[in-house]
């Protein structure tokens, strides 16, 4: 089974694109992690989700979406300058055009019916993303973490370290912090290696 990714921004990205998209968002934060967070039907989408918004995702043969991610410039309203400024501490939230924040990242674990283990797909996602960076001038991602990702950015083998304050801030049930992924040479040895899921 092969995957593919796709970047597209929010005015380009096709109308099936977009439903399974926010159907495996709504899968992800609102049943299984339980946030409590504005959904239609299946669907969850919120109000950065904007035409300053672009997303990278990948699929399989099939056209199930496996994982994405959502990206936003820091120079435009975005989640962790707005929603979460507790985790910034006393620095400045940053304002950079080389510097977007993802968010809603997520992985689909019901990665088996792929034949494709979940470390695989995120490593994948992970490339798509470090090649999205390199087309579009991206130095840097920021990003809104539970703790059970960073362990699974660990295991996988992403190069981050925490930013704002450092610190673990409980945001409802959920144990958050603040991750920095630099687009560099690290990464790209991470991520572009060769990768056997079979």
């Amino acid at each position: 089974m092969n995957l593919t990714f796709k970047q597209q921004s929010f005015e380009s990205i096709s109308k099936p694109d977009y439903m399974r998209l926010l159907e495996l968002r709504y899968d992800v934060f609102r049943k299984r992690l339980k946030w409590d967070l504005p959904t239609e039907g299946n669907l969850e989408s919120d109000q950065y989700d904007t035409p300053d918004a672009s997303y990278v995702y990948i699929e399989d043969d099939l056209g199930n979406i496996l994982g994405c991610g959502r990206l936003i410039p820091t120079t435009k309203s975005y989640m962790l300058k707005e929603i979460f400024p507790e985790l910034l501490g006393n620095q400045m939230a940053v304002e950079s055009s080389h510097v977007y924040e993802l968010s809603r990242f997520c992985i689909n674990k019901n990665t088996s019916q792929s034949n494709c283990t979940l470390s695989y797909s995120t490593q994948f996602l992970f490339k798509a993303l470090y090649l999205h960076a390199v087309e579009n001038d991206i130095s840097e991602y920021l990003t809104v973490s539970t703790l059970p990702i960073e362990r699974m950015l660990k295991r996988t083998g992403i190069p981050f370290q925490r930013a704002g304050d450092q610190k673990v801030h409980r945001l409802g049930d959920t144990k958050s912090v603040t991750l920095s992924i630099k687009i560099n040479d690290e990464l790209r040895r991470a991520v572009m290696k060769d990768y056997d899921y079979h």
